[in-house]
């Protein structure tokens, strides 16, 4: 399937984002669904004390066609209601799929009713220049 301008989307992605939950007077992990992404598993080896050791790396892409309602980290802090708006920050948690289930407290959560790829941002930019212009996550395990 073909995105905007020529990036290329495989998946559809749940973007978990941090947010203080005024009643419980702790964080909460609202979700935001991407209906269009790309996503891009790779193992990663390295050596170690006790051996190989090994762990997936994500790569995700967000079109910006689907960044409409996409905010900047800063801005998403403010936010007394972030439920119609998303932004990516490191420590962010990610699905490959759709949730359905409302906000979270931790990956945990997620990984005991959601059977398949989860992961938590570890890097990204916003590239909104050019003719390809995207949202780029790296995520692990």
């Amino acid at each position: 399937m073909r995105g905007w301008i020529g990036v290329l989307t495989n998946a559809v992605i749940t973007i978990f984002n941090k947010s203080p939950d005024k009643d419980s007077r702790s964080f909460v992990y609202m979700p935001h669904v991407i209906e269009r992404a790309w996503f891009h598993t790779d193992q990663k080896s390295s050596a170690g004390e006790a051996g190989l050791n090994s762990a997936d790396v994500y790569q995700i892409r967000i079109p910006y066609e689907q960044c409409a309602d996409w905010i900047p980290a800063n801005d998403f802090k403010d936010l007394s209601s972030p439920q119609n708006s998303w932004t990516i920050q490191n420590g962010d948690f990610f699905l490959v799929g759709r949730w359905e289930a409302g906000a979270v407290k931790g990956i945990e959560e997620i990984r005991k009713q959601f059977q398949g790829i989860v992961g938590m941002v570890l890097s990204h930019s916003e590239n909104f220049f050019g003719t390809s212009r995207h949202i780029r996550i790296g995520g692990g395990s």
